[in-house]
């Protein structure tokens, strides 16, 4: 680390980074009616571009556009009708595609399996984002994969790497 601000910018990055990816990891295993879609796509976005912004920012700062994780096209559940396709392994090229998205599109996995709404139409998890941007092909992007690789791979390295940061 460069200097006591670089410090603390970092630091906050990290804290944010980290506090949005849990409240993802809570919303995309959390099974809703699908009466209630809009609502939670409503919920589930800005915190999906503050992760995006904050986690961009965290590799940035502690030096990991060159580090290589493991993939993130896993999946909680499995999708077996309407797989939206072209899924994006790249932790990094994911975090970039949210800096130059146009538009996204939310996407749901039915999981009937754990049918909790018995009333509902469907049971419904929040599984992807597809994105299409100005820079890069449109991609399917898993959260779960995604947050998984920040709460999983990065934090230990960065506190592996930079044990004077305070997150």
């Amino acid at each position: 680390m460069e200097g006591e601000s670089t410090q603390k910018l970092t630091e906050i990055h990290v804290q944010e980074a980290r506090r949005y990816a849990l409240r993802l990891f809570a919303y995309v295993s959390t099974v809703f009616p699908s009466e209630w879609s809009q609502a939670w796509n409503e919920i589930i976005t800005p915190d999906l571009l503050e992760f995006a912004f904050h986690a961009r920012k965290v590799n940035e700062f502690c030096k990991l556009r060159e580090e290589t994780f493991e993939p993130i096209n896993t999946l909680i559940v499995k999708i077996s009708d309407n797989d939206p396709g072209n899924w994006e392994a790249n932790y990094h090229y994911a975090l970039n595609a949210f800096v130059h998205v146009n538009s996204f599109i939310l996407g749901h996995s039915h999981v009937d399996h754990r049918r909790i709404f018995e009333k509902s139409e469907a049971n419904l998890q929040a599984t992807y984002v597809k994105i299409t941007t100005d820079k890069f092909a449109e991609k399917t992007i898993s959260i779960s994969g995604l947050v998984f690789c920040f709460l999983n791979n990065v934090i230990p390295l960065i506190r592996n790497r930079y044990p004077e940061l305070k997150f």
